[in-house]
């Protein structure tokens, strides 16, 4: 699992997958259940603050706190939240937690042709 990340540290209740599965509205069969993959992937595409605040607010911290950690008030950490769940809703991230689903399938139906 994620024994030192971030997500643990702000996030111990819920699971990355169960997030994305609620950001989604899927399955959750649908998402790759490799919680480091995941992370990994929201890394990627995703900077530390808008990651931090991602976390940090599915954790359920107040706009106070959260604006704390990342040194943002009101308006702008509005904005700046907006921005990164806007990022985590666009199709390069949804396709890029499932790909690994597919590749295996593809995968999987490629041996057995052999």
């Amino acid at each position: 699992m994620l024994e030192n990340s971030l997500w643990l540290r702000y996030n111990p209740e819920k699971t990355i997958r169960e997030v994305l599965v609620g950001l989604y509205g899927c399955d959750a069969v649908e998402i790759e259940a490799d919680e480091r993959e995941l992370y990994a992937s929201l890394k990627r595409h995703l900077t530390k603050k808008e990651l931090k605040m991602v976390m940090m607010n599915e954790a359920g911290l107040s706009p106070e706190e959260i604006g704390a950690e990342v040194a943002l008030e009101g308006e702008e950490l509005k904005k700046a939240q907006y921005k990164a769940y806007r990022k985590v809703r666009q199709d390069k991230i949804r396709l890029e937690v499932r790909a690994n689903r597919v590749k295996e399938a593809v995968e999987t139906v490629e041996e057995e042709q052999e």
